[in-house]
């Protein structure tokens, strides 16, 4: 029997698999906890990556909260190597998929992402 584990590392090798330019993956927890990555680039360090962008999460949650628009549903930012989609998946997790830059469709990166969380909803709550 397959642990959910390496089932979520499946899912997210998968979702790299369908996304052109898609560098990685990763299932965190709203509290910088890594659930599962998959990962192309050996010097992107997954762990890290996560507590960053958990805090990126919730501070853009606060500047939504203040500005009464409601909760962020996905965050979306771009450097010089990777654009980096962060969508919620439930309200205790989200997904990131890192695009290499010039390299990803955005477009069909957010999709994927969509497709990606309804099966993780599933899995997790």
């Amino acid at each position: 029997m397959e642990s959910a584990s390496s089932n979520y590392e499946k899912l997210l090798k998968e979702l790299t698999d369908l996304i052109p330019g898609a560098v990685s993956a990763s299932l965190t927890g709203v509290d910088g906890i890594g659930i599962a990555f998959y990962n192309i680039d050996p010097a992107f360090d997954p762990t890290l990556a996560d507590a960053e962008f958990a805090t990126m999460l919730a501070t853009a949650n606060r500047a939504a909260q203040s500005l009464t628009v409601g909760d962020i549903s996905e965050l979306i930012f771009s450097t010089q190597k990777i654009t980096i989609i962060l969508k919620m998946v439930g309200t205790d997790f989200y997904l990131e998929v890192g695009l290499q830059a010039g390299m990803g469709n955005i477009g069909m990166a957010r999709l994927q992402m969509r497709r990606a969380s309804e099966a993780f909803v599933k899995l997790l709550y």
